[in-house]
């Protein structure tokens, strides 16, 4: 058998891994915490490397939710300034857990249900289901409405695909911003040249920011910013919103190009991702997050103001999916 899911217990969790044994590629999911895709494994430049940067204990001792593997931000993703805002005439509080703002939603370290594993269809694959009301229910009164969050995960080849759907049980309007925020090995071998590397996103505006929250404003790129033609790892230090990504057959293109090896990480993403947040933790020098967002940072505020920051609203009983796929080539 090509494709299969074995378990393993991690301190007090189960890991989930899905194996491609062709190509020795694997992918290890935390459903306890956050439903967290910590470690991913692909081939590149003729051998099985690690892509994604958590601590090695992750699995063990789960923690600093938004430092490690693949953070799921939902309902929405990045800041919500002062930690509040107004939906149809209420004001709602949040969480106060970045300064005097509430980061990264409600998602991020929940316990979620694993809705099924397989491994028909060529793959192997696990589910995960991710209700506010169920399992974050404390959480629950902070948001306009309950939603339903499912996230599947395929491992097929050299390809991780990965299936996002978000849909509203309740009569009332859900406004919502689905990211994630994962840590990339770059270059992708430890001591590898950072200089011998390039960081390629395809965003012709970014979002002037004011204390990392957007006023409102977005511009042209500047030469800081412009990722078109790739910069180099070597000198970055960056936590920015990107956004105007080009698009080609409706998807945009990142990439994480490692010179020396003459391969690349690529990551696809469908165009309901408008914004590309790049961020490279200090804590981490050989990493670097590129986070693909249906909205820019408290777009749920911009949108009181009349700025289109992304914020999606879903009816009643209605259901929106987005795909995005991380693969290597070379």
């Amino acid at each position: 058998m090509t494709h299969r899911v074995s378990t393993a217990a991690r301190g007090d969790h189960t890991v989930y891994t899905l194996h491609d044994d062709a190509t020795g590629a694997s992918a290890s999911v935390l459903p306890a915490f956050g439903f967290n895709l910590f470690d991913l494994r692909l081939p590149v430049a003729g051998k099985v490397r690690p892509v994604l940067d958590a601590t090695p204990d992750f699995a063990d001792n789960p923690a600093k939710a938004s430092h490690n593997g693949t953070p799921i931000l939902f309902p929405y993703p990045n800041r919500v300034a002062h930690a509040g805002f107004t939906f149809k005439g209420t004001t709602y509080e949040l969480p106060v857990n970045n300064g005097e703002h509430s980061i990264h939603g409600f998602a991020i370290d929940a316990p979620w249900d694993v809705d099924g594993v397989s491994t028909a269809g060529g793959e192997a694959s696990i589910t995960g289901r991710y209700q506010l009301s169920k399992n974050s229910p404390k959480l629950r009164p902070h948001w306009p409405t309950d939603a339903i969050l499912k996230v599947r995960y395929g491992l097929s080849g050299r390809r991780l695909s990965m299936t996002v759907s978000v849909t509203n049980p309740t009569a009332d309007d859900l406004p919502y911003g689905f990211g994630i925020h994962p840590y990339f090995l770059c270059p992708f071998t430890p001591g590898g040249d950072p200089g011998k590397t390039r960081v390629v996103i395809p965003a012709t505006e970014y979002w002037v920011l004011d204390g990392q929250v957007p006023t409102g404003d977005r511009r042209a790129v500047d030469a800081r910013l412009d990722f078109r033609a790739g910069q180099p790892m070597k000198g970055l230090k960056l936590d920015d919103v990107l956004t105007g990504l080009r698009l080609e057959a409706g998807h945009s293109l990142c990439r994480l190009v490692d010179e020396t090896l003459n391969a690349e990480f690529r990551l696809v993403c469908d165009a309901k991702i408008r914004e590309i947040v790049l961020f490279t933790p200090p804590w981490s020098p050989g990493a670097i997050a590129v986070e693909p967002y249906t909205q820019t940072t408290d777009a749920i505020n911009l949108a009181s103001k009349g700025v289109d920051g992304g914020l999606r609203v879903l009816k009643h009983g209605a259901t929106e999916t987005l795909t995005i796929v991380m693969e290597t080539i070379g």
